[in-house]
């Protein structure tokens, strides 16, 4: 490259530089108010729209008001969903269910497979678009609980930790630190964030073990939180009485788990008697049928 090039990579180089330096000292700096709202956000990111919220926001209202029918808060929070769209998910589910059935019953009838009445397809759509929600409903609710289910065992091993880090004589707040940074499930990392933000804001570990248990619906977690605050409220031995605490909801989560697989074996009875008849009859029937 001759000489002139050289100056006019290096001329463009130092250029591009300067602008670079230029737009980042002119870049206004985030306010306070926008900084917080950012480290309280909600677990599940959201990422609403006005447009959006034209749309869903009226459906969504006119489903909170039936609460029997529309997964909580917190049961939508588990599984990663905003109300809007799991109010859309319904909506959708709807017409499908109202589409399908008759679309299919109507082919069948044109196609003279089947010959029933105007009124079957009207009848099968609406039973559809009642069952369409109905299966999206129920299936969210599952979802959820299964989640639920492993947190708490999350929040079992957690415990499991915290307990042995305040028999090795580490603070009670050093122990739920560690504790959080000893796995890698979503329990786990959201004790890491919401511990980073009450670092940030001067706020205890207590307060992000709280914030935490009341996001996902851990019971177990506010219940260490509130012991531990109360402890450090009236003088008490945080760490012994935080290692009381625990060692009894480690005790409750156990008890939980061993009832589960308890109900879970004793439903195997009836599947078990059901293919026993089943066995005998075939066994029993060509005997009869000889004599």
């Amino acid at each position: 490259m001759s000489g002139v090039g050289v100056i006019v990579v290096v001329t463009l180089v130092g250029v591009g530089g300067l602008l670079l330096a230029a737009s980042g000292y002119l870049q206004p700096a985030p306010s306070l108010e926008r900084v917080v709202a950012h480290l309280q956000r909600p677990a599940t990111g959201r990422t609403d729209t006005r447009s959006s919220d034209r749309w869903t926001g009226p459906l969504s209202d006119a489903a909170r008001r039936h609460p029997r029918l529309f997964p909580t808060d917190a049961e939508l929070a588990l599984v990663g969903r905003p109300v809007e769209q799991h109010a859309v998910f319904l909506l959708t589910a709807a017409l499908v269910g109202f589409v399908l059935p008759g679309l299919v019953v109507l082919l069948l009838q044109s196609a003279g497979v089947i010959g029933l009445g105007w009124y079957a397809p009207l009848l099968l759509s609406l039973a559809g678009a009642a069952v369409g929600p109905f299966v999206v409903h129920t299936a969210t609710v599952e979802e959820a609980e299964r989640i639920r289910s492993d947190l708490r065992y999350q929040v079992s091993a957690y415990l499991d930790v915290v307990t042995m880090l305040l028999a090795g004589n580490t603070g009670y707040e050093g122990a739920l630190e560690q504790a959080a940074a000893a796995g890698d499930g979503r329990l786990f990392v959201e004790l890491r964030r919401r511990m980073r933000e009450s670092g940030a804001r001067g706020a205890s570990l207590t307060d992000a073990l709280d914030r935490t248990g009341d996001e996902l619906g851990l019971d177990e977690l506010q219940q260490v939180a509130s012991t531990a605050a109360l402890s450090a409220a009236e003088g008490a031995p945080v760490a012994r009485t935080l290692a009381a605490k625990c060692a009894t909801l480690r005790s409750a989560l156990a008890t939980e788990q061993e009832s589960e697989a308890r109900l879970r074996t004793s439903r195997l009875t009836t599947p078990i008697v059901g293919m026993a008849l089943i066995f005998m009859s075939l066994v029993i029937y060509p005997a009869l049928s000889l004599t």
